[in-house]
């Protein structure tokens, strides 16, 4: 995976963005969420959601190969807990045949480093509690369960973990040596 280029994204990005979050989407929650429910969703569902993100003062990252948006990651202040130094990462999603190459590791690195320089003292997400590949990913980067609960979403009942990280903690995933430090 030489050729991948992380950047931030621009506005003029959130369609492809879109695209591949549909897919990438699909394919993750495949046996976790409702079938109909994930084949109902087209690939412009995400373009008002990346929109408001991106004008809201989130920050996306996306991983370039050869051009192709093969992955994107969104955070920005938590809309979760209402503390000022506190970071939530909303969004992570590559697309299926790159999960498992360490893309998804180089993109939450580049979000974390850009965090802390941002002055976030921690980072918050929301996994679903099935979603052990996703869980055993924020573990390996220093995320900690802070609760389980469950939403009603969609007319599906959903059962999901809060999973937070002390980013002022010198342990971090370090994407050139896949080890943490």
């Amino acid at each position: 995976m030489d050729n991948v280029i992380l950047r931030k994204s621009t506005i003029q990005d959130i369609e492809k963005i879109s695209c591949q979050v549909e897919i990438s989407y699909k394919s993750a929650y495949d046996g976790l969420m409702d079938g109909q429910y994930l084949s109902s969703l087209s690939k412009n569902h995400w373009v008002p959601i990346l929109q408001e993100a991106i004008c809201g003062g989130s920050i996306c990252l996306i991983a370039e190969n050869h051009r192709e948006i093969i992955g994107s990651l969104v955070f920005g202040q938590s809309t979760t807990i209402s503390i000022a130094d506190t970071a939530e990462l909303f969004a992570i999603y590559l697309l299926p045949e790159y999960v498992g190459c360490g893309i998804g590791h180089k993109l939450y690195a580049e979000a974390e480093k850009m965090m802390v320089e941002q002055g976030f003292k921690s980072c918050l997400l929301e996994v679903l509690s099935e979603n052990t590949r996703a869980i055993q990913f924020y573990l390996s980067h220093g995320f900690k369960e802070m609760k389980t609960f469950t939403v009603t979403e969609n007319g599906m009942t959903l059962n999901c973990k809060a999973m937070i990280k002390d980013l002022q903690k010198d342990t971090y995933y370090d994407s050139q040596s896949g080890l943490k430090n």
